[in-house]
Parts: C-alpha cells; sequence; structure tokens
C-alpha cells in the first residue's frame, strides 16, 4: 500500500504546484509516510514525478491502443478514444493538469525523456483515417487532434474556473457533471469532424 499512497499523495501534489515547486514534505505528509521512504522507492523528487507521468499516461495509451486495436470503422474508433479518454480523465481527474504543467512549466522534457508516445500524432492518425475514407471532413489533421484532446482535457484544467461561472453547478467535477461533459464533448467531435454535405 505505501507506493500506491505515495503516488496518489505525489499527483495531488504535482497538479497543484507542478514539479519545481512541488516539496517532498508535502507528498510523505499527505502520504502518511516518512520523507525517506519517498527517496527509498523512488531514488528523487524527479524518480517520483516521472512515475506520476507514466501512471498518468499508461490508462490514455490503453484507451487508444483499444480503439486502433478493434476492426471499427474511423469514426467509431475516434468516438470510442474520446469516450474512454474522457471515462479515464473521469477517474483521474488531475492526470490532464500534470500534463499541461509538465508543458508549460518543463517544456515537455520529462515526457520526451520517458519515451512516451506523441497522444497528438496518434489522434492524428486517427483522423487520417477518417479522411482517406471519406468518413470526416477535409481538414489539417494534426490541428484536428490537438483541437479533439484540448476539448476533452481543458474541461479538467479549469475546473475550478467553471465552478464560478454563474448557473453552473459549484461541482464542475461531480459525477453529473463530468457525464455531461463527456456528452457534450462526444457530440462535439462528431459533428466537427462530420463529412460537409
Amino acid at each position: 500500500m505505501t507506493i500506491p499512497a505515495i503516488l496518489a499523495a505525489a499527483e495531488i501534489e504535482f497538479a497543484a504546484n507542478g514539479f519545481a515547486a512541488a516539496r517532498t514534505e508535502s507528498i510523505a505528509a499527505r502520504a502518511n509516510v516518512v520523507k525517506g521512504l519517498i527517496f527509498h522507492y523512488f531514488k528523487s523528487k524527479e524518480g517520483l514525478y516521472e512515475a506520476v507521468l507514466v501512471q498518468a499516461y499508461q490508462p490514455v495509451s490503453e484507451a487508444l491502443d483499444e480503439s486502433l486495436d478493434q476492426n471499427l470503422s474511423a469514426t467509431d474508433a475516434l468516438l470510442t478514444f474520446v469516450e474512454r479518454l474522457l471515462a479515464t480523465w473521469t477517474e483521474h481527474p488531475l492526470s490532464p493538469v500534470i500534463f499541461i504543467l509538465e508543458s508549460i512549466q518543463g517544456g515537455g522534457e520529462h515526457v520526451r525523456k520517458l519515451g512516451m508516445p506523441s497522444l497528438y500524432s496518434q489522434v492524428e492518425v486517427l483522423l487520417k483515417n477518417g479522411i482517406a475514407s471519406g468518413e470526416f471532413r477535409q481538414m489539417d489533421p494534426g490541428h484536428g487532434a490537438i483541437n479533439i484532446i484540448g476539448l476533452c482535457g481543458f474541461y479538467f484544467c479549469a475546473a475550478n474556473n467553471i465552478s464560478h461561472i454563474p448557473g453552473r453547478s459549484r461541482n464542475s467535477l461531480s459525477k453529473q457533471s463530468l457525464a455531461r461533459h463527456t456528452a457534450e464533448v462526444i457530440a462535439f467531435v462528431k459533428k466537427a469532424t462530420a463529412p460537409t454535405r
């Protein structure tokens, strides 16, 4: 139980402060362990951070693999991926925040160092397949991939701000709010990629 507790505590700390400002003392206190255990298991703060990134990316990668491995139409593959990505981030709402902070504060260096495949490039392949088959409209698939992932993930990064919008739920990460977000994103992606008549 110690390693999962440390990783869970670290996810919260890194999502709140990014890598540079995160404090191992805070992680240890939140995980209810002595600070030395963090270094015993992960060797350094950077090692712990990279373990959190890997843990955050794994279910996203699996969601994409499942979409690509099935014998689905391009539309179904894309919508299946979007649905599974949102399910993953609904279960782990801090993951998109950590990756945004990694990009903003760290320039994506840890992601590159870990050799994580580009999620954008992989979604671009789904879009290229749909354009080639005529299921999707003509578009720049690279920008399309960026827009789709942004549409899925920005909500989690802005959850605190969204909860202050008049008329919105005070808990933007409630099950009901996240179910609405998922339904709206899927509808938006389906309409945005449909061929023009």
